[in-house]
């Protein structure tokens, strides 16, 4: 079918040029399948065949020949690319116009590989080009892919699997664990083999972090407001179950603790909500990028804060003021997991549980960052300082045994905390803020020598430059008791 172009129409066209959405061809050449596959791989675009390369209208003979000759490069890509052609005249001379539609099917390559529209030209894109064009447009569940490394049954944990069922309330019945393994969707009979992905990986392996490394959970207690001096840590790398249940142990332990006694009950309350916590490693472990393999989901307690976050910043999909209304999965196996043991909901809420749980605790409500990061944050509330708050209860308790009534500063707690290994004295006022070396030394240090908690490293030369602090024993058992005792 042939209709006509408007000369203006057309002459603007002309004007315009090969660009991001246009190309001109002088006649049917081996490269239309390049350009079909760019253009799919992009928003699509329009081929106007009959134009030579300095814009000027040559024309072509039309005929089905050459009509099914498109037909056939367009249905030899693959997947195949869905094209309209139809032939118009300009200044009598007939032109096909090739309407390339966007694949819906990405990404898509021709006989001599796979093409990308940038501007003017259609650009062959290199392998890692390639994995993240396909990451990007087409994002594959880690979850879901086969590991290929683990073997069944040598690498299985029973013990984690028997743990999962009593949580999950699944009785054995007839069926067998491999069957049941099978149901649950983490793994599948390939032959005599059972293959398991992922998810069963993370769940059941004795020892994740052997197959998917990138699953460690890095747990960090700092002395002050950034990560320069750190108190204690501790890598997790079992599963997904065991490590949300160790981060959970790591912040009970390092967050301060307030006591309510109605009717003759103590009721220890935490700092910060443990159900606000609890959604924010469920929701760290659950929804991060495990492609991305340089980096794990960080659990950090500051002094004024704890900070949450896990690689990947935002599903594909989802825009940030939609957390907490829509719901996007990027690994809905390992959701669908944690759902069947009562952990999260499918429906999305967890966001909306942190603030529920936060507003009720009558704390900050968490604020939220994505970046190359999803990361949630805490705000302590005003009068709580963490583990100095727990060593000052201590020292309440049991005076002579650390021999200071007036108790410890934030900053002598976190010079504590440091000493547990030598350190010097630039080292210690660095942590702590503080650039007077006579009143660091006379205000904080003293006291802890003389209340028997910290001791020279050379005793006879107390203001040598090569001097070194250090815990006492009595300064060890205060520090122990606290870590050791209730609190966990």
């Amino acid at each position: 079918m042939k209709t006509s172009i408007k000369n203006a129409q057309f002459d603007l066209l002309l004007k315009m040029g090969e660009g991001q959405h246009l190309e001109f061809k002088q006649n049917l050449s081996s490269s239309l399948g390049r350009e079909f596959t760019a253009f799919a791989n992009a928003e699509g675009g329009r081929i106007v065949i009959g134009v030579d390369n300095n814009n000027r209208v040559v024309g072509i003979k039309p005929g089905n020949r050459l009509s099914s000759q498109i037909e056939d490069i367009a249905r030899n890509c693959d997947p195949p690319v869905k094209i309209s052609i139809r032939h118009e005249t300009h200044d009598e001379k007939t032109v096909m116009i090739v309407d390339v539609h966007e694949g819906e099917r990405k990404p898509y390559s021709c006989s001599e590989g796979f093409f990308l529209r940038v501007g003017a030209n259609s650009q062959k894109m290199k392998r890692d080009e390639l994995l993240e064009f396909a990451r990007r447009v087409q994002p594959f569940c880690f979850d879901e892919q086969a590991c290929q490394a683990f073997q069944y049954p040598k690498d299985f944990d029973t013990d984690a699997f028997r743990r999962y069922l009593a949580r999950a309330e699944i009785a054995r019945s007839s069926l067998s664990r491999e069957d049941i393994l099978c149901n649950l969707g983490v793994a599948m009979r390939k032959g005599k083999r059972l293959i398991f992905n992922n998810a069963g990986v993370l769940f059941f392996a004795k020892k994740p972090t052997n197959f998917i490394r990138q699953a460690q959970v890095t747990c960090l207690l700092l002395a002050g407001l950034d990560k320069v001096h750190i108190l204690d840590r501790k890598d997790l790398a079992d599963n997904l179950m065991e490590n949300v249940q160790q981060a959970m142990i790591f912040l009970k332990r390092h967050l301060s603790l307030r006591y309510k006694i109605e009717k003759l009950k103590r009721e220890e309350i935490l700092e910060l909500p443990e159900a606000a916590l609890r959604e924010a490693v469920l929701n760290a472990v659950t929804h991060r990028d495990y492609h991305e393999r340089g980096a794990c989901v960080m659990v950090e307690i500051y002094r004024d804060r704890v900070e949450i976050s896990d690689p990947g910043g935002l599903p594909p999909g989802l825009k940030k003021s939609e957390l907490g209304h829509k719901s996007v999965h990027r690994n809905p196996l390992i959701a669908d997991l944690f759902q069947r043991i009562g952990e999260v909901e499918k429906v999305g809420s967890g966001i909306r549980r942190m603030r529920d749980a936060a507003k009720a605790a009558g704390v900050p409500a968490p604020r939220f960052e994505a970046t190359g990061f999803f990361t949630i944050t805490y705000r302590k509330p005003v009068g709580t300082a963490g583990i100095e708050t727990q060593i000052q209860q201590a020292v309440a308790r049991d005076e002579d045994q650390v021999g200071t009534k007036s108790g410890l500063s934030r900053d002598q707690v976190d010079i504590l905390m440091l000493c547990r290994q030598e350190r010097p004295m630039i080292e210690l006022m660095r942590a702590v803020g503080r650039q007077n070396r006579t009143k660091f030394r006379d205000g904080l240090i003293r006291p802890l020598i003389e209340a028997g908690l910290i001791e020279y490293t050379i005793p006879d030369k107390p203001n040598s430059r090569l001097q070194k602090y250090r815990l006492t024993v009595k300064g060890k058992k205060n520090i122990g008791n606290v870590k050791g005792g209730n609190h966990v």
